[in-house]
């Protein structure tokens, strides 16, 4: 009888185990993880007259729609603007079309209601931050893994750094401090079955830039689905 509740209390506890890897959102893995750098989005200015809508701006005699943001880095207010094709801070623009994006990504205009801003303070690991993600031009099922990810290091800084990050099933919260002190963020790559005919989960590789290029990581990540082609619900298979 003592051998039996051993075994079972064992059990238990490798079940518990087993739970704790277990996921249905992106967004909470990231915020998991080691060195992560994003957490709370900046608040927005809720519409009281549309649910789960936000204040929307215009410029009078100007086309399009622009959302207002208030933070603060260090001692210095920061007023964002959010519009579909571009973030200003400050009244400095930073251009989506024009960032250094990943290879293989491509910009693509935002929608403002979508979009969640995150700011950070500088640390020992890396300069101040503004991150941006939102929904792009996509439809089907792109539409709901991929994300416009933008990251402007320094953004107060004569020579800021305006970077567009890898999309599929990322988000700013991916953004992490390596265990050697890096800043780095995944780039995401489905795995297949043996028969190379369903997604069965995903390869997550991480990258950080260096003034000039992107370069690989040795941290590694394996996520499987738990049901093959749906990646909203999935385990942590390897740690780094």
């Amino acid at each position: 009888m003592k051998v039996v509740t051993i075994l079972v209390a064992a059990v238990a506890i490798l079940s518990r185990d087993v739970e704790a890897e277990s996921y249905d959102s992106f967004s909470a893995f990231y915020m998991t993880r080691p060195g992560s750098v994003f957490h709370a989005p900046v608040e927005r200015e809720v519409d009281a007259d549309t649910r789960d809508a936000h204040v929307l701006y215009v410029y009078p005699g100007k086309p399009g729609q622009f959302t207002v943001l208030h933070g603060k880095l260090g001692e210095k207010a920061l007023e964002i603007e959010l519009w579909q094709d571009r973030i200003a801070v400050n009244g400095r623009a930073f251009r989506f079309a024009r960032a250094t994006a990943f290879p293989g990504e491509r910009a693509s205009d935002i929608f403002p209601d979508s979009a969640d801003v995150y700011v950070v303070e500088r640390t020992r690991e890396h300069p101040p931050l503004i991150c941006v993600e939102g929904n792009g031009s996509a439809s089907g099922e792109a539409a709901s893994r991929y994300r416009q990810v933008f990251l402007v290091m320094n953004p107060l800084g004569r020579k800021a750094t305006f970077l567009q990050l890898p999309g599929l099933l990322s988000s700013c919260r991916a953004v992490a401090v390596t265990s050697d002190g890096k800043l780095a963020f995944p780039k995401n790559g489905y795995l297949l079955d043996a028969a190379h005919a369903l997604r069965t989960g995903l390869l997550v590789e991480y990258f950080t830039f260096d003034g000039r290029r992107f370069a690989r990581t040795s941290d590694t990540l394996q996520l499987r689905f738990n049901t093959p082609e749906n990646p909203f619900q999935f385990s942590l298979r390897d740690s780094d």
